[in-house]
């Protein structure tokens, strides 16, 4: 056997999978008989050495990594790759090689977590057997779920991902979908995996401070569909997004199949006469031969309707008929921690905790609740950004909720390490109505003492999480559950 060749193609792939006992990418883990694959870093050589230590018995590195540091390296069997990141998600499936049947993906800025949790609901009200993971973690349709290793990230590393495949497979769930990050994507995480229906849901600013500008944002997403998405699948594409037809064109050059959705274009399925009521939505699906007309379902926000459609899109891909999704529609409920109902008031004032923490989710949530607000009734919202990351959004958030929003609290989200003051000053600077209000316990109490009988609070930024992270701390922090302790119930 050439060592030096035994990434070189496929075929040595599969001779690595059954030549080592195991794989690796964290040094600290390493055990004897393990293959290492060294994610080229700052300390990348620090991690080899390690790994070597605690009985690696190969290291797959980055070839100009190894030609420039070849006198620190130890003696050992170096296997020299292009891109260790891309060698690693190719590795672990043949390490993990057991898949559910059908996988699908949605990848955007906002709605991934929404559209997951339909799909698997629709599934499952199909008694189907099938699971979703993503920045909600894992959720399946039985009672009682397998003992399955949960990664950490919304989008894990390759290992854990095809560990979790593997682990999702063998518990005979054969149905699953994930939200597909453009940090994942990007660092070829999700490459291996058999993705069968991967959704575009929409294309806005975020992590910039990743990846710099909106068009490697994009560039990111895109390989969901140029790299990730099997060759026989579908790309389900919204396409109200400005973004959509330069997707199409990127998708169609494989020869792949393209579902379209939308409200305001012309699509392969659309929502048309969209109502909105106290604490649900109706409106007709069209297609290009069919009307069904005054679909009720019991979740808020106009934007929710364009993630049914995208979630119809993805179901029908995987073979079940629209007529047959029509019947199960009525029975969705929204994704923990989006358009939420937390509470209402004993006056009647409804309350709700949504994710929103990009200017465009925030916009969306605040107009989907002004659309159900009575006549008389006042928008309030709560709200803050985080520390350490995209700090462009901050003024753009400010400008939404002075916009959008009534009654503005601006108080503090995940400060992290940054002085929460300056995060606050900078949303302030651009929203004159902010009322400044540090802890955020106490800016959600007063925004509760300020509802009238007719008036909507919205809750944004964290949703579904029970931590708010100061400095290295997380402090115990659920939205929902300081709302119901609030309301004494």
């Amino acid at each position: 056997m050439n060592q030096s060749n035994l990434l070189k193609d496929n075929v040595n792939f599969s001779l690595a999978a059954k030549t080592f006992a195991g794989i690796k990418n964290d040094s600290r883990q390493v055990k004897t008989g393990d293959l290492f694959v060294a994610i080229t870093c700052d300390d990348v050589i620090s991690h080899v050495i390690l790994a070597l230590k605690n009985g690696a018995a190969g290291v797959v590195i980055e070839s100009g990594i190894l030609v420039q540091n070849e006198s620190r390296l130890p003696k050992a069997l170096y296997i020299p790759v292009e891109n260790t990141r891309q060698a690693l998600s190719e590795l672990a499936q043949l390490f993990y090689p057991k898949q559910p049947k059908a996988i699908a993906a949605v990848t955007g800025t906002n709605g991934k977590s929404s559209v997951a949790t339909f799909v698997r609901q629709i599934w499952g009200l199909f008694g189907l057997k099938a699971a979703s993971f993503g920045t909600l973690g894992l959720e399946l349709t039985q009672n009682h779920p397998p003992e399955i290793s949960l990664p950490k990230l919304t989008t894990p590393d390759a290992i854990s991902l095809h560990q979790l495949l593997q682990a999702l497979h063998e518990a005979e769930i054969n149905h699953f979908i994930f939200e597909a990050s453009s940090h994942g994507l990007d660092q070829y995480r999700l490459h291996g995996a058999k993705v069968t229906v991967a959704a575009f849901t929409n294309l806005t600013q975020d992590h910039l401070d990743y990846h710099g500008s909106m068009e490697a944002y994009f560039e990111a997403k895109s390989k969901l569909f140029t790299e990730v998405l099997t060759a026989e699948g579908t790309a389900v594409i919204n396409l109200d997004s400005s973004y959509a037809q330069s997707l199409i064109l990127l998708t169609k050059s494989r020869g792949i199949k393209v579902v379209t959705y939308g409200i305001e274009t012309p699509a392969d399925v659309m929502a048309r006469n969209i109502s909105l009521h106290n604490h649900d939505i109706e409106f007709d699906i069209v297609t290009q031969d069919k009307i069904w007309e005054a679909i009720r379902i019991p979740v808020v926000g106009n934007f929710q309707v364009e993630n049914i459609l995208c979630a119809i899109g993805m179901v029908m891909a995987e073979g079940i008929t629209l007529d047959a999704i029509m019947n199960v529609l009525p029975h969705l409920t929204s994704a923990l921690g989006r358009m939420q109902l937390a509470g209402t008031t004993t006056s009647g004032a409804a309350i709700y905790v949504d994710y929103a923490h990009t200017p465009d989710a925030l916009i969306r949530a605040l107009q989907a609740l002004k659309d159900h607000l009575p006549e008389e009734g006042k928008l309030h919202v709560v709200f803050g950004c985080g520390g350490n990351r995209d700090t462009g959004k901050r003024a753009s958030m400010g400008e939404a909720a002075n916009e959008c929003a009534d009654v503005v609290f601006v108080t503090d989200d995940n400060p992290r390490l940054e002085d929460p003051s300056f995060i606050r000053a900078q949303v302030l600077s651009h929203c004159p109505k902010g009322q400044e209000v540090a802890d955020r316990f106490v800016a959600i109490s007063q925004a509760i003492q300020g509802l009238g009988p007719q008036d909507i609070l919205l809750i944004a930024g964290k949703g579904h999480e029970i931590g708010q992270i100061i400095r290295n701390d997380v402090i115990p922090f659920d939205d929902v559950q300081v709302v119901r302790q609030i309301l004494g119930s």
